[in-house]
């Protein structure tokens, strides 16, 4: 079953109110043979009424600041109308309260746009496999956000395990799950679940 599944394209769907941002994605993704491009869209909106008439993408990049429903609404609505859908925020926006609300509303992920074109499609593919695709510069934010709150009360860490931690400081370094694996001497599916489980943490 999974070589069937790494064997299915993955659908992703684009909502992404700059239409030359939308337009180039569409055209990035496209050109991988691994992944379908289900749609474009400039609003939440108009997204979430194709969605009533067309099949769930598998996954859903997501801008925040958007005409209407902003983000991290819209990626509340689809966790609780469309839970299987993985939503990843690909933003410009690095502030610790917006990374932290994204994450609440249910987002697997936050992307930068300013991400290299390899690496961004190396994040968006390993979201199928349970990854949680995370930016250096934003892991950074929230380890800083960490230390900081860890400095006004000390017993406020998240309940991050020492290894959790260490995942987190390598993925500021700009470490890769495959690299993270190797200098852990762990399964890149297990680097993967650490820094899922920070999330939900």
């Amino acid at each position: 079953m999974i070589g069937e599944k790494r064997n299915t394209q993955l659908r992703v769907a684009i909502v992404e109110d700059q239409k030359e941002v939308r337009e180039g994605l569409a055209y990035l993704l496209g050109r991988d043979s691994r992944i379908q491009v289900a749609g474009g869209f400039e609003g939440a909106e108009d997204f979430h009424a194709w969605l009533k008439r067309n099949a769930a993408p598998d996954i859903v990049l997501m801008d925040i600041h958007l005409p209407g429903m902003n983000g991290i609404d819209s990626t509340r609505q689809l966790q609780s109308s469309h839970p299987g859908i993985i939503v990843l925020i690909l933003t410009i926006f690095e502030e610790p309260d917006t990374i932290l609300a994204a994450f609440r509303a249910g987002a697997k992920g936050y992307l930068l746009k300013n991400t290299r074109p390899e690496t961004l499609l190396e994040q968006i593919l390993s979201a199928r496999d349970e990854g949680s695709p995370i930016s250096p510069t934003v892991a950074r934010r929230l380890l800083d956000e960490l230390k900081r709150d860890g400095q006004a009360a000390p017993a406020l860490d998240y309940g991050l395990t020492a290894r959790e931690r260490e995942v987190l400081r390598d993925i500021v370094d700009g470490l890769t799950y495959k690299e993270l694996a190797e200098k852990h001497h762990i399964a890149g599916s297990t680097a993967k679940k650490h820094m899922l489980h920070i999330y939900q943490k």
